[in-house]
């Protein structure tokens, strides 16, 4: 027995008719759904059709060979719509059942186009695409003499598919059924709706297009369907199974393997930031390049002094980004996450009476924030000082010890990094341990912020920033610029020739960060965080640090309150504490059921609150790429952004400018998307629509092409 598996509505059952008609070969089905029919003796048939995951198979025998049809997911799902609408729910919404199947909602509509297709890509042995079936349907078919001895076929007795539609086909038109046969052709024609390659360009909104996008599209350029229709070439370091198993050659072994090395001490750091999110999301994305046979590359990660495979390291790429809050419970027994800096300022508010806070804040606000601080001060400053002293004396024996690997590097480490072609830094200042080396180097900037806003800085990362720059410059390093801003100010600042500075863009990983439909999962994340379940809110989430900007939009926030009282409106922050968190945290107990400090957000309910946010607010003063801007756009998120470096390049039309240090300004493109509702519509899919210009996929392609473009350089 053999499977023939498919995402539904992608060609299972045209494929099961040709079986039958030019090989005389039946099949059965097997489904786990009580309203399908299947055989009881499905087993006994050489083929067996079945829409299923492949752990859902009975027998779920991995040695059972199995084919798999895929189909354009956009037709694919057009398809299901209509489906649905005229057998599965006669009379329901096509649009409504269009957009229920792209976001596949826990696991519905047979796990999501993607979520079925990459698990039948490892499993099946064959994959057919459904274009390809269409144009040459008995060619297809002969490619399952790898797997199956088949009878010689009877092309002639191919019909066609307006036969299909109009006749009494074998499979498709309810033979197996108690009906008239009246009812079997109207069937057919339902069930032979169209056939046609590229219907989604006349059915699929583009609204809806923009969504299925975001959702699948990577999975889509993976199996060579491109965003505007056409079949396009797989790319064989990345899409090898795919083209082995869709039977297109590809190039053979290649007599050497390139060798790179990759510096990776982030994966091991207690960070959360855009950097460390970066190298994760790189190395990730290059693992299935190793795992190819014939592969062209062999890539080591460089980690603590030591040089490991990077296949040994996948546990790290894997872990989520989870905060070590404390665990409490509210009222109603549901587990909420609040840090210990949350309790505390709870406590405090909770100390100071009522008619006390209210009589300050009706007179005289500045006095309240006197008398807090003083309270403040005089309960927690011995604590502050003794928590900033321990962690003072970890950070630089930690500093001590990490520098003292990188000054005295192991003369073997130092003689293995010449046997790599390429080393690569995805953070200037990790140099150290490759400032004698000898092979090319090629460093990632994310940002110059530090020569630009200095003020921002401390001055030990200034200092080891610079002297980063200064050993791109030393080694005669290649670049990667992160956005086209960082490409000019890499330029500008640096002394490197142009040719040395390659522009490849980030990206958000789509598969964490896209667009929740349903409002019963995101008001349990606001649930979760301590946000307010009943009225709208800005989103700010960042480290809580100067350079991004938060005091502003307090302020701005603040003001908007202020000026419109009645504004159902919150402003919810989201973010670690930094370097500076104390000067920005301005406790108002009038203002504290409308600003909210979450602390730390677990990276699995982030969509949820971009999903729900009248806007991300991000008026950073500085910018190399603004990750978690991208990170809202893929959620329909609509961004207010500052005016300046990388971010109206990632925006576009996707947000709003503002101007960092004009809290008016701030003010009014917040009381803007808060009132014109058509506006905010408009601006979240634009948002969306600018999302899809990056990918993970592309970023490591374009990485890939720099690694070769240096190694080959003469």
């Amino acid at each position: 027995m053999i499977w023939i598996s498919s995402f539904p509505r992608s060609g299972n059952t045209f494929f099961r008719n040709i079986l039958y008609e030019v090989y005389g070969l039946e099949s059965s089905t097997f489904h786990v759904d009580s309203d399908y029919h299947h055989d009881e003796n499905y087993q006994d048939y050489p083929f067996i059709k079945t829409h299923l995951f492949p752990h859902q198979l009975e027998p779920n025998d991995p040695k059972i060979p199995a084919i798999y049809i895929v189909r354009d997911g956009r037709d694919a799902l057009c398809s299901i719509a209509h489906h649905r609408k005229d057998i599965v729910v006669p009379g329901s919404d096509y649009y409504g059942n269009l957009k229920a199947a792209i976001i596949a909602e826990k696991g519905t509509f047979f796990g999501g186009w993607s979520g079925n297709v990459k698990e039948w890509i490892e499993r099946a042995e064959l994959i057919i695409r459904y274009e390809d079936l269409v144009t040459d349907p008995v060619g297809c078919a002969e490619r399952l003499r790898k797997i199956y001895n088949l009878p010689k076929p009877r092309p002639e007795k191919m019909p066609t598919f307006e036969e299909f539609k109009f006749g009494l086909p074998k499979y498709g038109s309810g033979k197996d059924r108690d009906i008239s046969e009246e009812e079997m052709r109207e069937l057919a024609r339902k069930n032979f709706r169209k056939g046609k390659v590229g219907s989604w360009k006349e059915e699929m909104p583009e609204e809806l297009f923009e969504l299925f996008w975001s959702y699948h599209g990577e999975t889509m350029e993976h199996l060579g369907y491109s965003k505007e229709g056409e079949i396009i070439k797989l790319n064989p370091d990345l899409d090898y199974q795919v083209m082995h198993k869709l039977g297109i050659p590809y190039l053979p072994t290649p007599a050497k393997r390139k060798k790179i090395l990759i510096e990776a001490n982030k994966l091991v750091s207690g960070d959360n930031d855009g950097i460390k999110r970066y190298q994760v999301e790189l190395l990730k994305g290059l693992l299935p390049v190793i795992k190819n046979p014939d592969r062209q590359w062999d890539i080591d990660l460089y980690i603590q002094g030591k040089i490991q495979p990077l296949t040994a390291n996948k546990k790290l790429l894997y872990n989520d980004f989870n905060t070590e809050d404390t665990i409490i419970k509210d009222k109603q027994g549901i587990k909420v996450k609040k840090s210990l800096f949350q309790r505390f300022e709870g406590t405090l508010v909770n100390i100071i009476p009522d008619n006390f806070i209210a009589y300050l804040n009706k007179h005289n606000i500045k006095i309240f924030h006197k008398v807090y601080d003083i309270i403040k001060q005089t309960l927690f400053k011995v604590a502050e000082l003794i928590v900033k002293a321990v962690r003072f004396i970890i950070n630089l024996l930690y500093l001590i010890k990490t520098w003292l690997k990188h000054l005295f590097t192991d003369p073997k480490t130092e003689k293995q990094f010449r046997t790599y072609d390429l080393i690569h830094l995805p953070l200037m200042q990790h140099y150290p341990p490759f400032r004698r080396t000898k092979s090319r180097i090629l460093v990632t900037i994310h940002d110059l912020t530090h020569r630009y806003y200095p003020q921002f800085h401390t001055s030990i990362n200034i200092s080891n920033a610079e002297k980063g720059l200064r050993f791109i410059t030393r080694s005669e390093a290649d670049v990667i610029a992160v956005s086209d801003s960082t490409f000019r100010d890499t330029l500008k600042e640096c002394r490197i020739n142009k040719e040395k500075v390659h522009l490849v863009y980030e990206a958000a990983e789509k598969d964490k960060f896209r667009f929740i439909l349903n409002r019963d999962e995101t008001g349990k994340v606001k649930k979760k965080y301590g946000i307010p379940p009943d009225g709208p809110f800005f989103l700010c989430l960042s480290t809580i640090e100067p350079r991004k900007n938060l005091t502003n939009t307090i302020r701005a926030f603040t003001k908007l309150i202020e000026e419109n009282p009645d504004y159902n409106v919150n402003l919810v922050i989201a973010g670690k504490k930094g370097w500076s968190f104390d000067k920005l945290y301005l406790h108002n107990k009038v203002l504290s059921k409308r600003i909210v400090f979450t602390g730390f957000v677990n990276d699995k309910d982030l969509s949820a609150l971009y999903s729900e946010a009248l806007a991300l607010c991000y008026v950073s003063y500085y910018e190399g790429f603004g990750l978690p801007i991208l990170e809202a756009m893929n959620c329909m998120s609509p961004v207010i952004y500052g005016n300046n470096s990388s971010m109206p390049e990632i925006v576009g039309d996707g947000g709003i400018p503002a101007d960092p240090d004009n809290i008016d300004d701030i003010k009014q493109k917040m009381k803007q998307i808060f009132e014109d509702h058509d506006l905010r519509e408009q601006l979240r899919k634009m948002a969306l629509k600018k999302s899809l210009n990056f990918s993970w996929r592309n970023t490591i392609i374009d990485t890939l092409k720099v690694y070769d473009q240096i190694i080959n350089r003469s």
